[in-house]
């Protein structure tokens, strides 16, 4: 019986190891068939064919950007992995991919599959990026507030973390603990902003300025000095909270002020010209849309160059020139639109006339000989309201300007004598409304309001004088031997045509012109020519010259 067991014992005891070996080899195979599974699924023993080629990975802020070469695959796999957590899977059809990550600075690997038909796997590419927090922004609804004393305002902040707020001057502004502002008084404060680190951002800080203004500003002073005998300055103090100002000059037509300049927050001055005017000054706002404004400062007066400049108190009549001592040349008339006769220069031994619309927009010259005949005329462009002209036969060109009383400017357009085609424009180193051409000393002569300027032929300022001109305005002027013939129209039929020396500005005399609008003058063989607008009130526009010829002395 023992030697049966031990027969029994020996038989299947070495079955048994026999089949002990033979699970551990099917243990085994088993084990390497389900690796081998895994691995031809995520890729790495797949189909050839499809593959994933220059894997990039990148962060964009709290997002992974994945981009690959394209291949003509049926979409791809991806595979967000990131320590000890189970991994993220993507279905994505292009060759692109953005991961939005809700944990920063660490580690995260992306595996991209490619997809071939039927959904089996095929090349896969693996990439790894270590990711950094983001630097978290806050937005408020504006970087600068602004308010009235005892008024309310709201931050309207927003941020990732959380937020805290603090004033830096309570007295001006107050801030709640979700962002609501009380206004304090007057003055200028600071609010920093500041939010808490989360998983995805660094902590944020900003800060924003918040200005509390009074209801109203208070009233500049307006100064004014003259710096010489042609230019003043308009100044005023700086007012707290302004943002501008705005200089009003008095209309004396309207018998009110008028808007005359606008200014910006450091601006508190102007050079202006000495013309007879009055300015006043305001200090302007605006908060939240509402304007807010001072008085009006005390009016400050510019005197005009006629106050400390020589006056007629010795006015000299040379003599009065009426129909009893000039004789008419010609009637003139100008082409189209432009109609209105503005000046006279003698080109050539011909009288050419500039004509402007009344609107300044449309030109013309028109020339006429010795005996009144029209021999030439030309519609011009650029010459606006030609108040004066001249000819420099020394160039042969026209020399024309375009100032009068309602325009500004020191523009000067130029005509060739001939042909009166449009040679070229410039501005003259000074505005002015006459010119003329002395062609005994070569000299300019510019005059406007109450300002003669003797210029040399390349308009060089050589002498400026400040003089008593009736009306403030002149509408042209001559140049004969070293004189100055200033013609000025008060209203009416009154018109005068005064003279000053060159060489000092001395006052000679004038002759009296009741018969209309005197426009220009020039001297020709010692007899005084005159263009005439409306003469005795008439819609007549003539040449006029003195019977016998003129003494200046």
């Amino acid at each position: 019986m023992d030697r049966l067991l031990n027969w029994h014992i020996r038989i299947f005891g070495r079955r048994f190891v026999a089949l002990k070996t033979v699970f551990a080899i099917l243990f085994l195979l088993t084990t390497i068939v389900a690796n081998l599974g895994i691995l031809t699924y995520l890729g790495f023993f797949g189909q050839s064919g499809y593959e994933v080629k220059n894997l990039k990975v990148v962060q964009e802020g709290i997002n992974l950007k994945l981009t690959w070469d394209k291949d003509d695959c049926y979409g791809y796999e991806v595979y967000l992995m990131q320590d000890k957590k189970r991994p993220k899977t993507f279905m994505v059809e292009k060759n692109y991919c953005l991961i939005e990550l809700s944990e920063l600075n660490m580690k995260y690997s992306v595996i991209v599959t490619a997809k071939g038909e039927g959904g089996g796997n095929h090349g896969a590419k693996t990439a790894s990026i270590y990711t950094r927090k983001v630097k978290q922004e806050i937005v408020t609804a504006k970087d600068s507030f602004a308010g009235f004393e005892d008024g309310d305002g709201y931050l309207g902040a927003r941020a990732p973390g959380e937020m805290a707020f603090a004033s830096n001057n309570e007295k001006i502004v107050r801030v709640g603990p979700k962002g609501g502002l009380r206004y304090g008084t007057r003055g200028r404060a600071e609010i920093t902003i500041t939010a808490g680190e989360t998983p995805q951002y660094r902590p944020g800080r900003k800060k924003v300025s918040v200005t509390v203004y009074p209801e109203a500003l208070e009233t500049p002073t307006l100064q004014v000095a003259n710096k010489d005998d042609f230019t003043s300055k308009l100044s005023w103090n700086q007012i707290p909270f302004a943002q501008g100002y705005v200089l009003q000059k008095y209309s004396p037509v309207l018998d009110a002020y008028e808007n005359f300049k606008e200014f910006k927050a450091n601006e508190t001055s102007i050079e202006l010209q000495r013309n007879q005017a009055k300015y006043r000054v305001k200090a302007v706002a605006k908060v939240e849309s509402v304007d807010v404004e001072s008085k009006h400062s005390k009016a400050a007066e510019i005197q005009s160059t006629a106050a400390t400049a020589e006056t007629y108190g010795s006015y000299k009549n040379l003599k009065t020139l009426d129909h009893s001592n000039l004789e008419v040349i010609t009637s003139v008339k100008g082409i189209g639109r432009a109609s209105v006769p503005q000046s006279m220069s003698l080109v050539d031994g011909n009288f050419v006339i500039a004509y402007a619309s009344h609107d300044g927009n449309t030109g013309a010259l028109v020339a006429y000989d010795q005996n009144g005949n029209r021999v030439k005329e030309a519609s011009v462009s650029g010459m606006g309201h030609g108040n004066g002209s001249t000819y420099n036969p020394n160039t042969g060109r026209i020399y024309t300007v375009k100032t009068h009383k309602g325009i500004r400017s020191n523009s000067c357009t130029v005509y060739d004598g001939s042909s009166f085609s449009n040679a070229e424009s410039f501005n003259l180193p000074r505005q002015c409304s006459g010119i003329a051409y002395d062609d005994s000393n070569d000299k300019f002569y510019l005059a406007k309001g109450n300002e003669l300027y003797v210029t040399d032929s390349k308009f060089n300022v050589e002498h400026a004088y400040g003089k008593f001109i009736r009306y403030n305005h002149s509408q042209d002027v001559g140049g004969y031997n070293g004189v100055i013939m200033v013609v000025t129209w008060v209203s009416g039929n009154e018109s005068y045509i005064d003279m000053y020396r060159a060489s000092d500005g001395k006052y000679i005399g004038g002759y009296s012109v009741p018969i209309g609008e005197a426009e220009s003058c020039l001297v020709l063989d010692k007899h005084l020519y005159i263009l005439m607008n409306n003469t005795d009130g008439h819609n007549v526009d003539q040449i006029l010259r003195t019977v016998d010829p003129i003494s200046i002395p």
